[in-house]
């Protein structure tokens, strides 16, 4: 650490806005290297700001911390994080997208659920009819569709 100001792991936290545990546990994975240690300290030099940046924002990018060390050790070859990102990008974008139609279909149910009148959940369409959760287990996700902001299930045929 030729040069520049050692930093303690408080130090760290406090710069990156993360919790010293997180940064125990980065090292702990191998996201971050072991620090020197300085009298049973670990101290750290600055450039460990940018590698706690860097985490941020693929966390941020929805990355779990293994896929984030998929990306470390791509920047650490000699080929560079390219086909990495582009890979776990690629599957990453896939859970967004299933995500995304996820919270549609969330949407569409509380929009319909704030209109209903229904006295108990076998007279009301936004449930499963008793048996049904078994045989269809997306049901919960589905789009629930009714007629106008009646959300009554239509009386049995």
């Amino acid at each position: 650490m030729d040069g520049f100001r050692e930093l303690t792991i408080g130090e760290v936290a406090r710069r990156a806005g993360v919790a010293t545990s997180s940064i125990r546990c980065y090292e702990r994975i191998g996201l971050l290297p072991q620090p020197e240690r300085t009298h049973g300290q670990r101290r750290y030099g600055t450039e460990v700001l940018g590698k706690l940046g860097f985490i941020g924002v693929a966390q941020s990018a929805g990355f779990k911390l293994r896929e984030i060390k998929e990306l470390i050790d791509g920047v650490d070859s000699a080929d560079g994080m390219g086909e990495q990102m582009r890979s776990l990008s690629s599957r990453k974008l896939e859970e967004v997208e299933a995500l995304l139609e996820r919270t549609k279909a969330m949407k569409g149910w509380l929009e319909t659920a704030k209109q209903c009148g229904c006295a108990s959940p076998t007279e009301c369409a936004l449930f499963p009819v008793p048996g049904e959760e078994a045989a269809d287990a997306d049901w919960s996700l589905r789009v629930v569709q009714v007629k106008g902001d009646d959300c009554r299930r239509p009386p049995a045929a």
